[in-house]
């Protein structure tokens, strides 16, 4: 059995400060230690207030402690994780840049639509982008259902609408993901152009690359894509979700 205390270190850097973030924010929003009302967004407290923390707290406050919440968790830590010691291995530049976008993207559709809570779309934003990178690849749901993954942001959102969910956070955060994912990879993989959003040139003096890479993974052309895996969700033995079977 793995032990906890190295199971934690040998989380990925921004990974960990996420996931950290939330268990700590939800934890402390449920158990008094600070009022949910001041961890949500609200433009008017940021504004009038100068509440400026609830641009962040809102996309790390997950609402009330439950099964959701664990399974959120546990969808942070697998693709965030997969995210950042594969497509974006030696690259923290460029994985902060990619959670930041798509934060960007949902503060300001949350300032539109005055929604108070930001943080299982961020998590779906990035699962988006792992399962658009690996979007030929194998994955198994619940019910030894089997898809290619490009279809689980999709399943996830309707298997949410059958529990009796909206299933509106699983949408902005496949919208969020689709925007970073079609400016980053896909206009200039099919198109030819360039690629929109390139990190910020002091981002990567902050965050210097370092190697191996695995840079152009999931923009390749068809003929150099690897042959489709298939991907197990063996929730009882504790396997990551989205990992490849051994």
């Amino acid at each position: 059995m793995t032990d906890p205390a190295e199971w934690y270190r040998n989380i990925p850097t921004v990974t960990k400060f996420w996931f950290t973030g939330c268990a700590v924010t939800t934890l402390a929003g449920n158990f008094g230690a600070v009022s949910p009302f001041m961890l949500v967004f609200s433009w008017p407290a940021i504004w009038h207030g100068f509440q400026i923390w609830r641009l962040v707290t809102c996309a790390l406050f997950m609402g009330k402690l439950g099964f959701p919440f664990l399974i959120n968790l546990y969808f942070l830590y697998s693709y965030s994780n997969m995210l950042e010691t594969g497509l974006y291995d030696g690259r923290t530049a460029d994985y902060v840049f990619l959670v930041f976008f798509c934060w960007l993207v949902l503060v300001f559709i949350a300032f539109l639509f005055d929604i108070m809570m930001i943080g299982v779309p961020l998590i779906i934003a990035v699962l988006y982008v792992w399962c658009a990178v690996n979007a030929d690849q194998i994955v198994s749901f619940w019910f030894g259902t089997r898809f290619k993954a490009r279809f689980l942001p999709w399943v996830l959102l309707g298997f949410n609408v059958l529990l009796g969910g909206s299933g509106i956070m699983e949408l902005l955060g496949i919208l969020a993901g689709h925007a970073f994912f079609f400016l980053k990879y896909q206009w200039p993989a099919e198109h030819g152009g360039n690629d929109w959003i390139p990190t910020p040139s002091f981002l990567k003096r902050w965050l210097p690359d370092r190697g191996p890479t695995v840079a152009g993974f999931g923009v390749a052309p068809e003929g150099r894509r690897p042959p489709p895996q298939e991907v197990r969700r063996d929730w009882g033995q504790g396997r990551r979700l989205g990992g490849a079977d051994e």
